[in-house]
């Protein structure tokens, strides 16, 4: 069951979800129940097959995160389809040249390799500036040990706009029909649950294109080395063509010898743990 997991649940997964959300015919409801299959299916491997065993969580640690992280899930979803909406509120006219009439397949291709794009160098500046990190609170996203699916989504609040704003802003820019933009969104959010899951996953080809758990693992390590690299949350190919791939597993993944609780989470972005090792702690020191 476990090399069956490793070289087939990637692409099962979402061609799954995918599925799935089409066959609920679309709409913000549509991605909230792909959401929670998607991620009751990952809670149920998890613990039957995990990667690391030592990493198991209780079932309603586990569910406390999912339900944090289905806000993310919901707000990203919805944003993503209102690029029309945006150049409205700017007072402005969509741009000409709109990919719209592209084969739906080209453009659901383009967004999701395009946002991610756009992602991995906000994310790259992230972990490069310290006072990005700080305002972001994206210390929150990296604080948790024994890493699982339900982390995927759980971040500072302040972090909403900038996971946001790649699909958003690319979608008001080419134009493309609206389904290929929740297309795309569907594809990046099961993307990206997959790449936090306790699971092996190494697809043939396919995982020098997308992210899988380990590479992502090890951007979360708490070896703070380890976490400067692998910053495509989706497409690790962008990792590789820029240079800042790593290969290998990780020990652990966190920010610090302990998980801070949940006040110390929620005030990260004015103030982090005293053990903690980032890049604003280390401008400090």
């Amino acid at each position: 069951m476990n090399r069956i997991i490793e070289l087939g649940l990637h692409p099962v997964a979402l061609a799954g979800s995918l599925l799935l959300f089409l066959a609920l015919g679309g709409g913000p409801l549509a991605v909230l129940v792909t959401f929670f299959v998607l991620q009751g299916a990952l809670l149920v491997l998890q613990r039957l097959v995990p990667e690391r065993p030592d990493w198991r969580m209780g079932i309603g640690e586990s569910l406390l995160l999912v339900a944090t992280a289905a806000i993310f899930t919901v707000a990203i979803g919805v944003t993503a389809t209102l690029q029309d909406e945006g150049w409205a509120l700017l007072g402005l006219a969509a741009p000409a040249g709109r990919i719209a009439g592209w084969p739906i397949a080209a453009q659901v291709i383009a967004l999701f390799f395009g946002a991610d794009l756009i992602y991995y160098w906000i994310h790259r500046a992230i972990h490069r500036w310290p006072w990005l990190w700080r305002v972001s609170g994206h210390g929150v996203h990296h604080a948790f040990h024994r890493l699982h699916a339900a982390h995927a989504g759980v971040t500072h609040p302040f972090e909403l706009v900038l996971l946001a704003l790649p699909m958003s802003l690319l979608a008001m820019l080419t134009g493309p029909v609206p389904e290929a933009v929740i297309v795309a969104t569907i594809l990046l959010l099961s993307n990206v649950m997959l790449a936090h899951c306790n699971l092996r996953m190494a697809t043939p080809l396919l995982k020098w294109v997308l992210t899988t758990s380990e590479q992502h693992r090890r951007h979360h390590s708490s070896v703070f080395e380890e976490s400067n690299s692998n910053y495509a949350c989706n497409a690790i190919l962008w990792d590789r063509l820029f240079g800042t791939y790593g290969g290998g597993t990780s020990a652990q993944t966190g920010i610090g010898p302990r998980q801070p609780g949940v006040v110390e989470l929620l005030r990260m972005p004015f103030r982090e743990p005293d053990d903690a090792e980032t890049v604003l702690s280390r401008r400090r020191g």
